[in-house]
């Protein structure tokens, strides 16, 4: 089965032209990523769709392991709300301060979420990985 791969092009929908297609791990990892990157009250259709990182940017976090459980629980909930085509969720939070050069030397925030799972459909193993900067929010 093949799934719209995010961000859909609509310009090539009004054109009837075929839309990026992907696999099922690809659409649940592309559904994490954007639950990971959304806000609280970003979508107007559903202002819980969001994650609770977006509170913390641009915070000094002083209590690491606090921050970790308020997202995980964030996670857990939007993904179980929002993403039903995986089961046994599990979220792991790492939290670091690293050197960055990207414009210039700083410490910046790296917030790192590992999400598995299992695909309901497939029974098959799913691991999502991704990693941020806090403080400002951004994504590699």
């Amino acid at each position: 089965m093949d799934y719209y791969k995010v961000p859909l092009k609509l310009d090539q929908i009004v054109k009837k032209q075929d839309v990026n297609r992907c696999s099922l791990k690809e659409s649940v990892a592309g559904m994490i990523h954007l639950i990971a990157t959304s806000n609280f009250g970003e979508c107007k259709h559903d202002e819980t769709f969001g994650c609770e990182i977006w509170n913390h940017d641009f915070e000094n976090i002083t209590n690491a392991q606090t921050f970790k459980e308020n997202v995980r629980a964030s996670m857990i909930d939007a993904i179980a709300k929002f993403e039903k085509r995986i089961e046994f969720v599990k979220v792991d939070i790492e939290f670091e301060q690293v050197l960055t050069s990207i414009k210039r030397r700083r410490v910046k925030n790296r917030v790192s979420l590992i999400v598995t799972g299992k695909l309901v459909i497939t029974n098959e193993d799913f691991v999502f990985r991704e990693h941020f900067f806090i403080g400002p929010l951004s994504y590699y």
